[in-house]
């Protein structure tokens, strides 16, 4: 009987030793999760403003001299048209001037 209760103790031992250890990594991991979450949120608005000014950029590149005339746009025209229909017009700008540069 008092070798089985000994038995039974050392098994217990070794197991809340494992558990024990088991949560110490959880803990670990999830504070490293969280930590890579937090940056990859910020990586994203990150990204999100890098394109934004990319497509800024683009735009001005692409767009014609102030003797250009009637294909400039005001600035507060430009504030209020669709975020689409500004990047759509910057793409074909982009590709109209890159077909002119090529030929």
């Amino acid at each position: 009987m008092s070798g089985t209760l000994i038995a039974f103790i050392i098994l217990a031992a070794i197991i809340g030793g494992y558990i024990i250890d088991y949560q110490k990594n959880k803990l670990k991991w999830q504070s490293q999760n969280q930590q890579s979450g937090t940056e990859i949120d910020e990586l994203r608005i990150a990204i999100e403003k890098m394109t934004k000014r990319i497509e800024n950029l683009e735009a001005i590149v692409a767009d014609e001299p102030l003797t250009g005339g009637a294909n400039k746009k005001s600035s507060f025209s430009i504030e209020l048209d669709d975020d689409e229909t500004i990047k759509e017009n910057n793409r074909k700008t982009v590709a109209n001037k890159a077909k002119m540069k090529g030929d």
